[in-house]
């Protein structure tokens, strides 16, 4: 299939905690060495651990396999390189072949290496090692950053280090690993298996504490912002100032893995979970946890994915298979009456093929959106698959938008704008969020099956990125069918940097509440296990703005998100089987500002020639100097294999700042500013009058549109 750049982008950058003590000191007979930069993090950091005569992850790598990974039982399997590795040794490997090993060419530190050009032919079910030794002059810890597809397992010395399960597409930083280094000889050992689709491994030096001055690593740091895995999920220091967590105690019998969560009128909270219970809340924003009440609502439901509340006894849930109307005839807190609403969907069976919503207009009408299969076979096999479908308060269902993926989340704006967010996968290069219209195309390509049998079947024009089609081809090979236009998401959400499986938007109605950001719309993560913060603007006429860090450290992955009437925000958490940063199954958390306001970028605003900052806070002009922000931006390819790294990365010429008569305004001259590209900011110089930092240091902004 042909890959067409989309003027649709993604950014890269992280927070930077290190996961090595800071403000160690070198001990005295450290290597004297300087700090080498070469233009990337892992180039500048090989070239100054070799300034200090250090090992660098240079020199030969060798590898060994296939061995086999069916039913994935080549993760925990130890074939016989982990218990000890003879380079003249020879093994029996996936189909019976001969296995030796071999020198791995091409093969650089900093890089993401094709492991598929080693195997060809095996294309799935499959597992490698790769083997590379060094000599240190003394002992230290050595923090290594790594990425995969799909798992990693590292060993130092014959001893296993890491053993991560993943499933995913490999990036750089995706995990940071610690080694213990001893003096004179050392063993690297590296197991990646493959399931399925592409096979590549990263792997970089870091620079390890105690060994490398404090101030090289800082330098390091501020040139080249750590993408590290853990920083990602650990709150940001001082995020509990603000924005205060509390658990909510369960009862002994509920499994509440949320997949649905909103409030009555009358303050009690509803929860629908995948295991088909619907629990009502009572006394939920009670200060003391302890005085919360859980009683079940409903039961039966088949896996129920969304909730919208009517009246204090009227509830709609979105179950795999049809909206339903439950309602509470007699008051006694039990829904005794459900009533199908519609179910003119299809469902095949295929597991992955989930419901979501109901987001409702003004008008009564429900809006639903439906997830593909995964893998194997067409991922549409049922009719609407991968579509928002519109349902009148009568149930007649009428497709609405077309060419969804995972779209976990699906709601309308204050405004009366209906967004939803998808979740990275085929044709879905890193999660996103949509401003859906009627009859748009977002880019999967599943559900383009059912186009011939919509309102907009014909009505397509016939221009669109190369390779893309809805109804196959002939017998001869010839692609047959017309094109729908692919409308750009408003935002990316850098994979990892910004979570990995993006939940339903909700926007924040407290009127300030809930702190300074009212009107801003709030995302959760399911798998990173945060809250994210969004601010749109429209340009041209469409939607389009930046993504912020929010909050992290929440005890579960966060799938649905409900502002409470008091002002502060409820967490429904589960982690599904998939797994999620903070270790609990499911629960419920709530959120509440503590008055303290936070020093942060309240919005990004693009301008002809460059992009405003406005903070939350007046900046102390002293902080400001010529560059006080740092700015890169970089796009994506659109193409059918799950996920894939963000390309075409480009640090930004950035003109002398200049600070609105507020203070609180920062105009950053940018040139040459390009359509289809996200821009990140990292503002690490502007500080208040108090000498305070911004809480999260970076912004991502999705410009689809150049303002005139």
């Amino acid at each position: 299939m042909p890959r067409t750049l989309l003027a649709v982008a993604a950014a890269a950058l992280a927070v930077g905690v290190s996961l090595v003590p800071s403000g160690a000191q070198p001990p005295k007979d450290a290597p004297a060495g300087e700090y080498v930069n070469k233009g990337s993090r892992a180039a500048s950091a090989s070239a100054t651990l070799a300034s200090h005569k250090l090992p660098t992850l240079e020199g030969k790598w060798y590898f060994a396999g296939p061995f086999d990974n069916t039913e994935r039982a080549g993760f925990d399997f130890a074939y016989p390189p982990e218990k000890k590795v003879d380079l003249k040794a020879t093994y029996t490997g996936k189909g019976g072949a001969k296995v030796e090993w071999k020198e791995l060419t091409g093969f650089k530190p900093g890089q993401i290496y094709d492991l598929m050009a080693l195997f060809p032919k095996a294309k799935s079910d499959a597992v490698v090692y790769l083997y590379h030794s060094f000599t240190s002059p003394k002992a230290y810890k050595w923090p290594l950053s790594f990425g995969s597809d799909d798992t990693l397992s590292v060993f130092s010395n014959g001893k296993r280090v890491y053993h991560e399960p993943h499933f995913r597409p490999a990036a750089p930083d995706q995990d940071r690993v610690e080694i213990d280094v001893k003096e004179g000889a050392n063993e690297l050992l590296v197991k990646i298996c493959q399931e399925g689709g592409g096979w590549q491994v990263y792997a970089a030096p870091e620079l390890p504490a105690g060994v490398v001055t404090e101030t090289i690593r800082k330098r390091l740091d501020r040139d080249f912002p750590s993408r590290s895995e853990a920083a990602l999920v650990a709150p940001a220091k001082g995020e509990d100032k603000h924005y205060k967590m509390t658990t909510i105690p369960l009862p002994a019998d509920c499994v509440l893995e949320v997949g649905g969560l909103v409030f009555r009128p009358d303050g009690k909270l509803l929860a629908c979970t995948r295991r088909g219970e619907v629990w009502l809340i009572h006394n939920p924003m009670a200060d003391n946890p302890a005085d919360v009440k859980m009683t079940k609502f409903a039961t039966g439901l088949h896996e129920a994915l969304g909730l919208y509340c009517d009246t204090n006894n009227v509830v709609y849930a979105v179950q795999r298979a049809e909206l339903t109307k439950l309602v509470d005839n007699d008051g006694d807190g039990r829904a005794d009456e459900y009533t199908t609403v519609c179910d003119k969907w299809g469902v095949s069976g295929d597991y992955h093929e989930f419901a979501f919503g109901p987001a409702r207009d003004k008008q009564g009408n429900f809006f639903i959106s439906l997830n593909v299969g995964f893998g194997g076979g067409h991922q549409a096999k049922a009719a609407w698959r991968g579509w928002c479908v519109k349902v009148s308060p009568d149930g007649k269902m009428e497709p609405f938008a077309y060419g969804l993926r995972s779209p976990n989340g699906i709601n309308f704006s204050p405004d009366g704008d209906l967004f939803y967010c998808d979740n990275q996968g085929e044709w879905v290069v890193t999660n996103k969020m949509h401003h859906l219209k009627k009859g748009v195309f977002v880019g999967h390509q599943a559900g383009l099956r059912w186009v011939k049998d919509s309102q907009f079947a014909g009505k397509v024009p016939d221009k669109v990125a190369s390779g893309m089609r809805y109804d196959g081809v002939d017998k001869q090979g010839k692609q047959t069918g017309t094109y729908p236009d692919l409308s750009p998401p408003c935002i990316w959400f850098p994979y990892g940097r910004m979570g990995k499986s993006v939940t339903e938007p909700v926007w924040d109605t407290t009127k300030g509440k809930f702190g300074p950001f009212a009107g801003q719309c709030f995302v959760g993560d399911q798998t990173n296990s945060v809250i994210m913060r969004v601010a749109l603007e429209k340009v041209q006429g469409e939607f389009q703005g930046a993504c912020f860090p929010f909050r992290a450290g929440f005890q579960c992955g966060v799938n649905r998100l409900a502002f409470a009437p008091d002002g502060s925000v409820f967490a429904g958490q589960t982690n599904r089987g998939w797994g999620s940063s903070g270790g609990k199954p499911f629960g419920l958390q709530r959120l509440a500002y503590t008055g303290t306001e936070p020093f942060e970028v309240h919005h990004v605003s693009l301008k002809k020639d460059g992009f405003e900052l406005t903070f939350t806070k007046p900046i102390d002009a002293d902080t400001v100097g010529k560059k006080p922000v740092s700015v890169s931006s970089f796009t994506y390819v659109y193409e059918s294999r799950y996920g894939g790294p963000e390309v075409d990365t480009r640090a930004e010429p950035v003109g002398a700042a200049t600070l609105s008569d507020d203070g609180k305004t920062l105009f950053v001259p940018v040139e040459n500013l390009r359509k289809g590209r996200v821009y990140e900011f990292r503002i690490d110089g502007p500080k208040t009058k108090d000498g305070e930092s911004p809480l999260h240091a970076e912004a991502y902004y999705t410009l689809n549109y150049l303002a005139k």
